[in-house]
């Protein structure tokens, strides 16, 4: 699950700044890039993605960058401003509410799996993103818990062992992300996340499921904060 992913320092306004990317397989590695800094909450709800600078910024041509952001627009995690410039959309209340409720149907169901599926590496990888959450905690580092929390829950989708529970998920990611960023996390929120990741950890080491998904859910409930 840990992929490197890109730094979002500004450049050129409201451009992020991306790593440059491999040229083999080069319109995949675009997609892939954006895709998970949306999930991982890298971008902000109204933040445009001007083609020219995404394009020099990850070192290469126009036409690799267009298809990302048009594959990205065909989901609808992605909008086209009337000046044609990408942006990422703002949802309303009852979308981000009904998101988090779809979140805790497959990710409840995916951590009940896990807990009969899961395999020492999967629980030695739970274990190193708590850990991290802790010290985003500590550090009241926010760029590492969205990524250690991204993390978490997506090796629980994996230890499951469901087939496409990944597919479903991320297109939910990709529009809770950037509200997630825009919520700003405190520290006293990222506390509870703490708790209730260990304590998710904990009932999937130990095989019970019910107390997985449980935990999963008041975590996507209580820690998920709504701000449209």
């Amino acid at each position: 699950m840990d992929q490197p992913i890109a730094s979002l320092t500004s450049l050129d306004g409201d451009s992020p700044e991306l790593e440059p990317v491999l040229r083999e397989m080069l319109h995949e590695q675009i997609y892939t890039v954006l895709k998970r800094n949306l999930m991982m909450g890298r971008f902000s709800p109204g933040q445009k993605l001007p083609l020219r600078s995404l394009a020099k910024s990850l070192g290469t041509s126009l036409m690799p960058v267009r298809d990302a952001l048009q594959r990205l627009e065909s989901t609808g995690c992605l909008v086209s401003t009337p000046t044609r410039t990408m942006m990422v959309p703002h949802f309303n209340k009852k979308e981000l509410e009904d998101i988090r409720s779809l979140r805790m149907l497959l990710e409840g169901s995916a951590a009940e799996a896990a807990a009969r599926n899961r395999t020492p590496k999967h629980l030695e990888d739970l274990q190193r993103h708590c850990t991290d959450i802790e010290t985003s905690a500590k550090t009241c580092d926010l760029d590492l818990f969205l990524d250690a929390n991204y993390n978490f829950h997506m090796t629980i989708a994996e230890a499951s062992g469901i087939c496409f529970i990944t597919n479903l998920l991320e297109p939910l990611w990709m529009r809770i992300g950037p509200s997630v960023r825009k919520s700003k996390p405190d520290n006293n929120h990222i506390q509870k996340a703490v708790g209730f990741h260990q304590e998710a950890l904990r009932w999937i080491e130990a095989k019970n499921p019910d107390a997985a998904r449980q935990a999963i859910c008041c975590d996507i409930l209580e820690c998920n904060q709504i701000a449209p």
